[in-house]
């Protein structure tokens, strides 16, 4: 990816599919149709041949979260069938369902 500083705007400039499609994520991360942008602040030190990468940091960024894990559960009375996070039991025919996986 190539930048270029002008003045105050610096352009980053894809050359390859995967530097597009990282680009258009950190884009994605960045913009905000309602309300204020997100802002990439720098982080850390940068040293040209001692530090492989400059680091930014979204301000304003809400972390990742981790998907919860779906566990597959079944009513031993009508034999149905439900998915549900783990740890949250669903109830069917009076009774709490059994987990499969």
């Amino acid at each position: 990816m190539r930048i270029n500083v002008e003045g105050q705007v610096v352009y980053f400039i894809p050359e390859n599919e995967r530097e597009i499609q990282e680009l258009n994520e950190l884009w994605q991360k960045i913009i905000v149709c309602e309300g204020e942008n997100k802002r990439l602040l720098p982080m850390g030190v940068f040293s040209p041949g001692s530090t492989e990468a400059a680091q930014f940091y979204i301000e304003g960024a809400k972390p990742a979260q981790s998907p919860k894990k779906v566990i597959r559960y079944m009513c031993t009375i009508c034999n149905r069938f439900e998915e549900h996070p783990a740890g949250e039991a669903p109830v069917c025919c009076g009774q709490a369902m059994i987990p499969m996986d």
